[in-house]
């Protein structure tokens, strides 16, 4: 009896397991929003098959009300700002389409019209100042396999916010989470607000720097002791007010007023009692002046004033009486008595056929000297063609108010 003969199994195949529908909506639409959350499906008659999780947001509505619906009832096909663009003349004569009213978007055919452009710019129906940037790109490549009807004629729309993006994320609230990975939108936000913030602060430091420069300026100026106007400033302002008498016949008049016996005060109480002479001084000026008058200190006991408003010679008489009144009150230091008067000389503009800034200063420094030769305390008038002399010690008005009313009413 011979062995028994060997049987041969087959080996089992193994189930076949059918591919996955990849033409299914269940499919593809997750993956398109995944990866373009702005993008916008829609079929040959221009009708909305799928739309992105970010588009959704943007357009406010369930996702049931927009699937299905036409093209134009969510989008116009224009610039924002700009109107509605319209077919071809040639598309209109074979449009299909029932009361068609020749708007772009209105029919698939018309958008198909668009996928030659590289951008597609549209306004939102239910936000007019709301513009949207795409890309149209055909579904040559989905089967038409699916129960949603995907065909060749279908078309896949990305929009982006382009240079809108900043307003328009915070218009629709928008964070990270709206926009895929690959989306530079945020790093384009970062940038932003990296550059604002480098705006700011270079805003910040431009005003810092200006009141630095104003400060400078300023203190170029301003007389450190005194607080006056100073040397530099005198000049700048006397320049401008002879630009004005000469152009404009805007008379002004200079003073100027020299301490007297101030030196004896230096000696004999020493440089602190002479600085506070000084600040005295300045502060009896500027309180007998108007606003719009100028007082500096020219150095040492010399202050120069410069009366605008073409005062007359009562006026500005009746100021030097004022002026010297103050000065001669008399100031004390730590309990010591400090006693000065004040010659004052003046000139005005209206005594000069032509005014050069050298002969004013040369004719009111020669005055004033005039008057410390007459006897201190008192005023000399005059100009290089013609001198007034008020030989007589200027008598103060009868009070402080009669003195401004005289001279700046």
């Amino acid at each position: 009896m011979g062995a028994p003969a060997k049987t041969t199994v087959a080996p089992r195949a193994a189930p076949t397991v059918p591919p996955p529908d990849r033409g299914g909506q269940a499919y593809w639409l997750p993956l398109l929003t995944g990866l373009l959350p702005m993008f916008l499906w829609i079929d040959e008659r221009a009708r909305i098959l799928g739309v992105g999780r970010t588009l959704r947001k943007v357009l406010g509505v369930p996702e049931a009300q927009i699937l299905g619906a036409p093209f134009a009832r969510f989008f116009a096909v224009a610039r924002r700002g700009a109107a509605g663009r319209l077919c071809t003349d040639t598309l209109c004569r074979n449009c299909e389409t029932r009361d068609c009213d020749g708007q772009a978007g209105r029919c698939g055919r018309s958008l198909g019209a668009l996928m030659a452009e590289e951008v597609l710019h549209v306004t939102l129906r239910m936000h007019p100042k709301v513009s949207l940037r795409g890309a149209v790109v055909s579904h040559v490549g989905l089967s038409a396999q699916t129960s949603a009807g995907a065909t060749a004629g279908d078309m896949l729309l990305n929009f982006s916010f382009g240079i809108h993006l900043r307003e328009l994320v915070a218009e629709f609230d928008l964070t990270e989470r709206d926009f895929s990975a690959a989306d530079l939108a945020m790093e384009m936000l970062y940038l932003e607000e990296a550059k604002s913030l480098v705006m700011e602060e270079l805003r910040a430091l431009t005003g810092r720097l200006d009141q630095a420069r104003k400060a400078a300026e300023k203190q170029a100026l301003t007389d450190p002791l005194t607080k006056l106007a100073n040397r530099r400033a005198m000049a700048q302002a006397l320049a401008q007010a002879v630009d004005h008498a000469t152009n404009d016949a805007a008379h002004f008049a200079l003073l100027q007023i020299d301490l007297d016996h101030f030196k004896a005060i230096n000696d004999s109480r020493g440089h602190a009692a002479g600085d506070y002479v000084l600040q005295l001084v300045a502060r009896n000026l500027c309180e007998s002046v108007r606003e719009d008058d100028l007082v500096a200190r020219m150095g040492g006991d010399e202050f120069l004033v410069l009366l605008r408003g073409a005062p007359n010679y009562a006026e500005v008489r009746a100021l030097a009486a004022r002026i010297i009144e103050q000065i001669e009150t008399p100031k004390w230091y730590q309990g010591q008595e400090c006693l000065v008067s004040g010659s004052v000389g003046a000139v005005s503009s209206r005594d000069y056929e032509k005014l050069v800034i050298g002969a004013l200063q040369s004719d009111v420094d020669r005055v004033t000297y005039a008057a410390k030769a007459a006897g201190r305390g008192c005023l000399r008038f005059g100009s290089r063609s013609s001198e007034k002399v008020d030989r007589r010690r200027p008598r103060p008005p009868n009070s402080a108010s009669d003195t401004h009313k005289t001279l700046f009413s």
